[in-house]
């Protein structure tokens, strides 16, 4: 029987060879024979089927285009049966298995983007000071792999269930006015201009950050 998956653990009981490519033909009994190629085919399906004395896994990305008779001749495993991009596999592993190689590739082989995976991990990892200095060193100067490297090698597996990032809620009085909340003067500028203040009440009625009320100016003639 040939296997297509995107996780081999569940495989690897009893007897098994893995190898990168068909480097042994699997004709031995009882003996699992795990494939890691990300491109294989129908044909180099077809080529096998009827090699195989018990179970060939071919480790891949996604599934290939396949016709419906080889799809009822093989087993394609859950791991590659989902809909839509998802990153909760990688994200998972990267934080809470002990198998740090196989949360590298996980990570390796979504591409799961570096910028979703430092924001789980400045959730989940608070007291890890020399991974945050390579992280900083390395994200978003260097190639993505050393990033995700990183967060696989240089990072222990959190206990319990990983909490997910906090959305940051934009201060939108601020926008409106052409600031952002983290410049440092302005809160102090808002607070000693009334002209200002009531500019921003004009450009957003609706914000919270002063009171709504338009203030009297004092103009000299």
């Amino acid at each position: 029987m040939i296997f297509l998956t995107a996780d081999e653990r569940p495989f690897q009981k009893g007897d098994y060879i893995i190898s990168h490519g068909m480097e042994y033909l699997p004709t031995a009994p009882r003996t699992t024979y795990i494939v890691f190629d990300k491109k294989v085919s129908e044909k180099t399906i077809k080529k096998w089927i009827d090699v195989v004395s018990f179970r060939l896994v071919f480790v891949c990305d996604k599934v290939p285009k396949l016709s419906k008779a080889i799809k009822e001749q093989i087993i394609i495993h859950e791991s590659l049966n989902a809909s839509k991009q998802s990153y909760n596999a990688p994200l998972n592993a990267m934080l809470t298995k002990n198998d740090r190689k196989y949360a590298y590739r996980l990570l390796s082989q979504s591409e799961t983007p570096v910028p979703l995976m430092v924001s789980w991990l400045r959730e989940n990892v608070k007291n890890n000071p020399s991974a945050w200095r390579l992280l900083a060193a390395s994200a978003f100067t260097l190639p993505d792999t050393y990033p995700r490297a990183i967060a696989a090698f240089c990072v222990r597996p959190v206990r319990g269930s990983p909490k997910w990032p906090k959305k940051k809620e934009k201060p939108e009085a601020f926008e409106a006015m052409g600031l952002r909340e983290s410049d440092v003067y302005a809160h102090e500028l808002l607070s000693l201009s009334p002209d200002l203040r009531n500019d921003l009440r004009d450009a957003n009625p609706k914000q919270d950050v002063i009171g709504k009320t338009q203030e009297t100016l004092t103009q000299w003639l």
